[in-house]
């Protein structure tokens, strides 16, 4: 007769291995979870280096750069000045010099950074989508005409 308080499966090799994978559990959802918010951004921002061939304002540069662009150019001109702090200040009608390299953030990088909060503010505040007209009670008060 077993008089030990364990069930008889359960014996220090059983033990064991139920310690060895928990650990090992504990230590793959530590990975999944620095996985999910990883301390550095996991798509490097695409940065063209560009040399200037004549004394230019940063409004025209911001026009040559990003033609076309949906984009408010003050926006731009802001990612612009991000880009290059030593270079470039607030100032719209400031010139950079010829011969200056310029460090020009992506067009794409730029839209998902600015449009970004409010996607995600328009996500959550459509996440609950109200009363639907398959509803009884919603089409009661319905003005039905003959």
């Amino acid at each position: 007769m077993n008089t030990s308080s364990h069930p008889a499966f359960w014996n220090s090799t059983t033990a064991s291995s139920w310690l060895l994978v928990g650990a090992l559990s504990c230590v793959a959802a530590t990975h999944v979870r620095a996985a999910d918010n990883p301390a550095e951004p996991s798509e490097p921002v695409a940065v063209v280096q560009v040399t200037l061939d004549q004394s230019t304002a940063v409004d025209k540069l911001v026009q040559k750069f990003y033609p076309n662009s949906p984009i408010a150019s003050s926006v731009l001109r802001k990612a612009l000045q991000d880009a290059n702090p030593k270079i470039i200040s607030g100032n719209p009608q400031q010139r950079v010099k010829a011969g200056t390299t310029l460090a020009v953030p992506d067009h794409g990088h730029i839209a998902v950074t600015v449009l970004t909060p409010f996607a995600a503010a328009h996500t959550a505040k459509n996440s609950d989508p109200g009363p639907s007209a398959r509803d009884a009670a919603v089409r009661k008060p319905w003005v039905r005409f003959p």
